[in-house]
């Protein structure tokens, strides 16, 4: 069995895909929580300093359609960040398994996931660990 370059390019390329879905994933879950934390300010008294009776009286319902949308993206912006969060643990898993030519079918599953999180690289990853199957224990 030759060792070839393959599935170290490959193992090399999830990794950098995983490394970026965690750090993605860690940054929507921030970002969710700091939309949480705007969802719990009154937008009322903001509309009537800034408006006054300038939009009428169905302006009234504004603010809380407001903190009801901002309270709604915050909770799918915070879903998003753990499923790229675990795409991208998964996908560093898979690059290092690759690496280490061990488990073709956990370096497949990475580079597979690591293509929702940077497409191209995660297509070359796909195609070096599959024409690299040979090499895996």
């Amino acid at each position: 069995m030759e060792r070839t370059w393959k599935p170290t390019t490959a193992g090399v390329m999830t990794i950098i895909t995983g490394a970026m879905g965690i750090a993605g994933g860690v940054l929507l879950f921030l970002l969710s929580g700091i939309m949480g934390a705007l969802g719990g300010i009154d937008l009322s008294q903001w509309m009537e300093k800034w408006t006054g009776d300038w939009w009428g009286p169905g302006a009234a319902n504004i603010p809380g359609m407001m903190e009801q949308f901002i309270s709604g993206a915050a909770m799918w912006i915070m879903i998003a960040g753990i499923v790229v969060l675990v795409f991208g643990v998964i996908a560093l898993s898979g690059g290092v398994s690759s690496i280490k030519r061990k488990r073709w079918g956990l370096s497949l599953a990475g580079s597979i996931l690591s293509l929702f999180i940077m497409p191209i690289l995660g297509i070359l990853a796909i195609i070096f660990v599959s024409l690299g199957k040979g090499e895996f224990e």
